[in-house]
This record gives C-alpha cells, structure tokens and sequence, in this order.
C-alpha cells in the first residue's frame, strides 16, 4: 500500500515534468545562460503562499563563478549598442564571477492570493580582452569589468490551488520591472556588453508553477517545478532570450529540525537578438590586414540572434534546511552542473545558495 502511494504522485510529476521537457526541447535550439544558481533552484520560498495578512520574509546570498571550459577559444561576438553592430570573434573572455543577494517578500493578500515582491542586488566581477584582432598587435586590450547595484524588482502574484493536507499546487504570474542600473561603460567609455549589465532596461513577464505532494506525511515530500520568463525588447533594441526552468527532487526529514534535499534543475535559454545591427567579423591571425579594424560581413540593418548567448544546462542541487525556530528556517544548495552548452561562452562552475526564510 505504502509503495502504491509513493509511486503514484512521483510517476505523475516526472509524467508531467518529462512531457514539459519534450513538448519545448522539441522546439528549440540550445542556446545560453544566466549561470547563476539564484536563477534556477527550488529553495521552498516558491510554496510560500501567506494567510490573509500574514508576512514572510526570505533573504539568500548566491555566489557562481564561470569560467572557459576546456578546448574553448573564449573569442565571442561583442555587442556594439551604441553603433548598433555585432562585431564577431572580437572578445576573449576569461571570467566571470557572480555573487547575488536576494530580499523576497510574501503577503497574504487573501488566504489564497499572496503578493511576492522580489528585489535583487547583484555584483558582476568579469575579466575579457576586447579589440581581439586590432589592438596590441591584434592580442586585444585586457579589461576588469566590475559593477554592483540593485537589479530588476519582480512582483509577482501566487495561488493557492487545491490546497490540502498532502498536496499544493502554486500558480505564480510576475511582472520585471526595469530598475537595475544598464548604463554601465567599458575602459573606452563605450556602453558596456547588455549581459554585463546590472539591469535588463526592459519589461518582462514570468510564469511559474510549483507542486508538491506529502508521500509520507512530514517525512518525505516529492515537488516538480516549471516557470517561463520572457524580456520584452529594450530601448537600445537588444532583446533576452526567453528562459525556460523545469525543477524536480524530494524533501526528507531526517529529524525534527533537519532536512535534506536532492533535486535536478533543468535550464534552457534561447539566444539574445539585436534589432537594426550591422555584422562584421573580427581578424584572426593570417587573415589579410591583421592586425586591423574588423571587415564587414553583412551591412543591412536587420534583427538578428547574438551568437554565444543563451544555453542549455543541467544540475544536481543537492541542499540541507535547519528549523532554527518554528517561525525561522536557514538552509543551503549547491548546484553542480551534469551538462552545459553554452556555445562557446563562459560555463558556470559548481555554485553554492544560502538563506534564510521568517515569517511573521
């Protein structure tokens, strides 16, 4: 009896999550990232859906590095905003590192209906040459690109569905708002790549559903995960690439005030594109006038995809929460990759998330 009743809700949320992962794989290439483990992993905050009137409260710290993988050149294509070109091959990237802290904040507006209002302050430290092909005798400029701020505030709206003693179904519809700063400039005092930037200086919308099953009442819990965030073009006609996330794992209470985690993160992201740019292609050694300007592979104006942008990756989270109190919960993950393609940029490494979760 108690296997039926394990075997049932697991087999229907992989059933579910699996057929997600057809159903847009199916339709897509593999393209780029965020890299952050802030971005993509079930901490149990998404579940938080408040009683009318009553606040939580959730604030964690998410550090990844990336760096080249193995083979890689690390020469990609630089994005020009203000002289609306893609200029290829023209920088050599190095590093990447990224630290993330986020203030999450849920009000039950209703004992159903809560309002999440999620506020980020990211920290980019990436080193790259810039001007490969031209300058230094074609070796580039070294540049240490470092920039912190708030980013771009999301408020979201959650529901309860089908709330019960076993089970929760959470259906969450957000808004991003173009707060973070994207007016960063390079060592030329030129406007800084759009990926480096703190804020995206564009709308966006984000879906989510979350559900999780009791297997074992307060012993084990299975949850399957799936959100979609879509960036709307921004005023200098660069556009992110929609980002799809599937989550699934289990929740395993070993005591009363330890649990442990294991959940697989699934994360697809379609290539940036730049409305309106020209292409031109940086010089490698050999080419006739290296080294020099770049030469002009393609003139006409026209919206296109940005090359080594977007991604597909696959991690392991695995993560342990301790109930310091009945009202505060501190926990940790570290996310560690199984499979990246992130078409010749910077890959993450194995990246740790931290936090701690009040309600009031």
């Amino acid at each position: 009896m108690l296997r039926k009743v394990f075997l049932r809700p697991v087999m229907a949320g992989c059933g579910t999550l699996l057929a997600l992962v057809l159903t847009i794989g199916a339709n897509s290439e593999a393209l780029a990232s965020c890299g952050s483990a802030a971005c993509f992993m079930i901490t149990g905050d998404e579940a938080s859906v408040q009683q009318k009137g009553e606040l939580s409260v959730d604030f964690r710290y998410a550090y990844t590095i990336s760096k080249l993988d193995t083979g890689v050149s690390g020469r990609v294509a630089a994005v020009d905003q203000e002289a609306h070109r893609i200029v290829l091959n023209e920088h050599k990237e190095q590093r990447t590192i990224s630290e993330t802290e986020i203030l999450d904040v849920n009000y039950g507006l209703t004992d159903r209906v809560t309002l999440e209002v999620t506020v980020p302050y990211r920290r980019v430290n990436h080193t790259h040459f810039i001007e490969v092909g031209n300058a230094n005798g074609g070796s580039g400029t070294f540049e240490k690109f470092q920039e912190a701020g708030v980013g771009d505030v999301r408020l979201t709206a959650k529901y309860s569905m089908l709330p019960t003693l076993r089970n929760l179904v959470v259906t969450g519809l957000g808004v991003d708002l173009p707060t973070g700063n994207s007016s960063a400039k390079n060592i030329n005092g030129i406007l800084q790549e759009p990926t480096l930037q703190i804020g995206r200086r564009a709308y966006g919308i984000y879906a989510s559903m979350y559900q999780s099953y009791e297997v074992v009442p307060h012993r084990l819990n299975e949850f399957t995960s799936a959100s979609y965030h879509h960036s709307f073009l921004n005023p200098n006609n660069y556009q992110f690439g929609d980002e799809y996330v599937l989550s699934a794992g289990m929740n395993l209470r070993m005591l009363e005030i330890v649990t442990l985690t294991g959940q697989f993160n699934w994360r697809y992201a379609v290539h940036d594109e730049f409305k309106g740019s020209t292409l031109e292609s940086a010089l490698f050694l050999g080419d006739p006038g290296f080294p020099g300007d770049s030469v002009v592979v393609d003139p006409d104006p026209k919206r296109r995809p940005v090359p080594n942008t977007g991604s597909t990756m696959l991690a392991f989270s695995p993560g342990v929460s301790l109930q310091v109190r009945d009202n505060l919960r501190a926990y940790f993950f570290a996310q560690i990759p199984m499979a990246r393609d992130f078409n010749g940029g910077l890959i993450p490494d194995v990246s740790y998330l931290t936090g701690l979760s009040m309600s009031f």
